[in-house]
């Protein structure tokens, strides 16, 4: 996925980090064996790392900084009324397209 961003240079050091990464003596072995194990003991192996770093430990506005469900470009607004615009414009388009699943 990566050949046609990199010469063949690049390319050759990246097949040797990814072989690395999987070997068996590799970081990515013992990275999988580490959450195996954590998902041996726990419900859900992401969920209290989620909770703590994905959402406690960030600290602007999760309700109009972050969502789950879909990545928005950044916006710049120079007045309050650009805010509001934006917002109502994404609610709308929501309610449109959950109005086209729902029939």
């Amino acid at each position: 996925s990566v050949k046609p961003f990199l010469n063949a240079t690049e390319l050759q050091v990246t097949q040797e980090i990814v072989r690395e990464f999987g070997s068996d003596s590799g970081l990515g072995r013992k990275l999988q064996r580490l959450l195996e194990d954590r998902a041996s003991r726990t419900d859900n192996w992401l969920a209290d790392w989620w909770l703590k770093y994905a959402y406690l430990s960030y600290r602007l506005p999760v309700v109009v900084h972050s969502s789950p469900g879909i990545q928005l470009p950044h916006q710049s607004f120079e007045r309050q009324e650009g805010h509001l615009t934006y917002a109502t414009r994404f609610i709308q388009g929501a309610l449109s397209f959950k109005k086209i699943l729902d029939e």
